[in-house]
């Protein structure tokens, strides 16, 4: 068992979709091949430091008792109820039909990979975004970047102190802080964590201040990161059709003869049509 055991337990936990519930012992299967690990997944999942961007809520016992939970039972229940999850009292009713299996998780070995390239110098870049930058982190999901915007982190003491939330969040996870805030941009830069100041209101001339302090940032669309979430996406396979069909927005004539990528986590579909071209034609001004 990897020293970063706790780490890579909860980077599965965040690609477990919403409305489906997984075990410890089927992220013990996703990580090490069998069910040994489980009382050391139960371990990471109990000091999971934000249990609602981290969704924590999702893994349940293998009986389908929804076990224990940080912020309490009550709210574990609430959160999976909200999510479309069938409960009687602490039971997940429908247990096999929404149950996350080790197969669906991301192949351990292209997790792997990920970790060589940060070895060898190729450090993928990760952002946590304020809330005045919700169209920046868009686009840097859209050109692949992992991009974690203040919204989605949710601190125990509450969004007043949502500040010092987004410093130790980036600090916890090696993020880059983007700010349009001075008072977090100076803040931050106390407590010893990355962070860049950007002045402009409009978000190429932001990803243009990106570029002059020197982030290589992509400047192509990358069918990498779900723009409204920020999971990963997985290219749709031969015999999924019908899953696509069931997308009022996916142009059925394309069904068949494109390629398409979906999000495994809130299911948005993906395709380069169009707006693909659009988008590359607005990237030009970096150039």
């Amino acid at each position: 068992m990897s020293t970063n055991f706790p780490e890579e337990v909860l980077e599965l936990v965040k690609q477990i979709p919403r409305g489906k519930i997984t075990t410890y012992g089927e992220l013990s299967r996703a990580l090490t091949g069998s069910v040994r690990a489980a009382r050391a997944v139960g371990q990471a999942v109990a000091r999971n430091p934000y249990p609602i961007q981290i969704p924590c809520h999702r893994v349940v016992r293998s009986t389908g008792d929804v076990g224990g939970y940080r912020l309490g039972v009550d709210t574990k229940i609430r959160l999976l109820s909200e999510e479309g999850i069938e409960l009687k009292g602490r039971k997940v009713v429908k247990f096999e039909e929404t149950l996350f299996k080790k197969s669906q998780f991301p192949n351990p070995k292209e997790n792997a990979k990920m970790t060589m390239r940060e070895k060898n110098g190729e450090k993928e870049l990760r952002f946590v975004t304020d809330r005045m930058l919700g169209k920046l982190s868009t686009w840097l999901r859209i050109l692949g970047h992992d991009t974690i915007y203040a919204g989605d982190i949710t601190s125990e003491k509450g969004v007043e102190d949502e500040d010092t939330a987004i410093i130790t969040f980036a600090a916890q996870e090696a993020r880059i802080i983007l700010t349009r805030d001075k008072k977090l941009a100076s803040l931050a830069d106390k407590k010893g964590v990355r962070c860049l100041y950007l002045q402009s209101d409009e978000v190429m001339g932001q990803l243009k201040e990106l570029q002059h302090q020197s982030i290589a940032i992509n400047r192509e669309p990358r069918a990498v990161r779900c723009s409204e979430c920020n999971a990963r996406l997985r290219k749709v396979e031969k015999g999924e059709e019908d899953m696509l069909r069931e997308k009022s927005y996916v142009p059925t004539s394309l069904i068949g003869t494109w390629d398409f990528w979906i999000c495994e986590r809130c299911g948005r579909v993906y395709w380069e049509g169009s707006h693909w071209r659009d988008m590359r034609e607005r990237l030009r001004q970096l150039k």
